[in-house]
């Protein structure tokens, strides 16, 4: 498995909106291609893959100059459990550090708030409502 940063005009963008869609947005009776897709154009995504198998990914927004939002954090159901989030996410971790970047936040679902606690994330404030499901925000500092 290995992990990269690819660009918006990537190849592997088409692969992941699927992916996306299938583990975050059809188990919740949405469909991510009904959302206004342009402004990721902007945003940083980070894969791990296998040859032309996307197997995980992930996205940062630029908050401002020192911070980004850790956003669409996705593995197929079939690598789930295998390490493979803990992975990527130390990827763009350590790719964040190197350009700069000292705080990493993001929503956490209810359900995964503890994955990403084990990666040193900590919750600031109560447990919100996003796209019907309980969240928190999270914060590491790198």
């Amino acid at each position: 498995m290995k992990c990269q940063k690819v660009d918006y005009s990537s190849e592997w963008i088409p692969q992941i909106h699927e992916l996306r869609n299938r583990e975050l947005r059809v188990p919740l009776g949405l469909n991510l291609f009904d959302e206004d897709l342009a402004a990721e154009k902007d945003e940083l995504f980070f894969i791990s893959a296998q040859e032309d198998n996307l197997m995980s990914c992930m996205q940062f927004r630029k908050l401002n100059d020192t911070t980004l939002k850790l956003r669409q954090m996705a593995t197929k159901d079939i690598y789930q459990g295998m390490g493979l989030g803990k992975k990527l996410v130390e990827c763009g971790e350590q790719w964040a550090a190197e350009n700069g970047y000292k705080t990493i936040e993001l929503h956490a679902r209810k359900t995964a708030q503890g994955f990403y606690k084990r990666l040193g994330y900590e919750k600031i404030g109560e447990q919100f409502m996003e796209v019907d499901l309980p969240h928190y925000k999270m914060v590491k500092t790198l």
